[in-house]
């Protein structure tokens, strides 16, 4: 999908925006705090339906104004237009449309504009929780496989319901409703298989792109990456493991196992690259995992459509400070590969930019941010 022109009305601290969009690279340049990273957050927006700074809609909202509007335009490898708007008002719920149709189910829009970003709160792939490498892999799986989406949500909702029981009968010191939880766990322990091998394929084929891209990035073969993944299916079906341990978890009121505990293991020469890395491994290392999911996506979509040309939509906000100009130019080879897509990049260097439409070499366009004010 190719973003063709995009709408913004009171999006954060962006009052009115109307830009047309070069297919290729386009280029954001300000200043910290002038609301580049807006911009890419309000794409961001039209194709996972939430923003990927706010977990709460509302926030979203321009300061004194009661509701924010988002709409896109965008032509299809195929030549097919779609127009995706979004809209909320303060104290209301928030409403998305496909070419003027009410998307009443939020999940069935995702994947349908494939798109990747990366940004330095990326970091925390590396140095946070598994929370955040399970969602790293969610949010590739689920833009081709719709079913998975469908598996996640489920399951974290039973999951909840389990959970409820447990603390009930944790705190009322009374017998747990056995015929309850025995259907509960039935149906966690079939969406978590499903899960378990969905993420099992992915990190198996994903991992030989990221090592490649490290090395490259790295410009070396001395440090050797790995990814393994952690899960307690690794060990059999999780509805024997409920089974077992639900005394125990009765007492704590909460559920030990499952794919809710999953994990990416990182490892840089064999170590755990959250505790032997240095400050520019630590970045080349999560830049790589980012532009290997970027690429993985891409090569799984076009795989898998008629026309061989689907590619995500690659959004680069500040990531290229302390990178040296070499390591600028790899990651833009990776981004444009043999089939290019297009490009959004946010910089407060107006040279780090200048860079990478040299070595693009194709057709771009530059925008100046300055207090919430786009211009091209």
């Amino acid at each position: 999908m190719i973003l063709k022109h995009l709408s913004i009305i009171n999006f954060k601290n962006l009052s009115s925006v109307e830009l047309d969009f070069s297919p290729k690279v386009n280029c954001f340049v300000g200043a910290n705090g002038m609301g580049k990273t807006n911009v890419l957050d309000a794409i961001y927006y039209l194709s996972f339906l939430k923003s990927s700074v706010y977990t709460q809609d509302s926030l979203n909202i321009k300061h004194n104004e009661n509701f924010f509007m988002i709409q896109g335009d965008y032509a299809s490898a195929d030549g097919k237009t779609e127009t995706v708007a979004c809209s909320m008002k303060a104290g209301s719920h928030k409403h998305v449309k496909k070419n003027q149709k009410e998307i009443r189910k939020f999940s069935e829009h995702i994947g349908s504009i494939p798109l990747i970003l990366i940004s330095p709160a990326d970091s925390l792939l590396v140095s946070g929780s598994s929370e955040e490498r399970r969602r790293f892999m969610d949010m590739a799986i689920s833009q081709y496989n719709a079913a998975y989406l469908e598996r996640i949500i489920r399951y974290e909702k039973t999951l909840k319901q389990r959970n409820a029981i447990l603390k009930q009968a944790q705190d009322e010191i009374r017998n747990i409703p056995t015929d309850v939880i025995d259907v509960l766990e039935e149906m966690m322990s079939e969406d978590a298989q499903a899960i378990y091998e969905a993420r099992a394929d992915f990190n198996q084929q994903f991992l030989p792109i990221f090592q490649n891209i490290y090395n490259q990035l790295c410009n070396t073969d001395k440090e050797q990456v790995s990814i393994e993944y952690a899960s307690h299916l690794s060990r059999g079906p999780l509805k024997t493991q409920l089974a077992d341990c639900r005394s125990k978890e009765v007492i704590l009121g909460y559920s030990l196992h499952g794919t809710h505990k999953d994990d990416l293991i990182l490892t840089l020469n064999g170590y755990p690259v959250k505790r032997e890395g240095s400050q520019g491994q630590t970045k080349t290392y999560f830049i790589a995992l980012k532009l290997a999911q970027f690429i993985f996506l891409r090569e799984h979509l076009q795989a898998t459509s008629l026309n061989n040309t689907t590619t995500p939509i690659l959004l680069l906000d500040d990531i290229f400070d302390k990178l040296d100009s070499g390591r600028v130019g790899k990651i833009i080879d990776y981004a444009n590969g043999s089939a290019l897509g297009q490009i959004f990049i946010t910089d407060t260097n107006r040279e780090h930019l200048d860079l990478i439409l040299e070595s693009a070499n194709s057709d771009y366009k530059l925008f100046n941010v300055k207090d919430g004010e786009v211009f091209e």
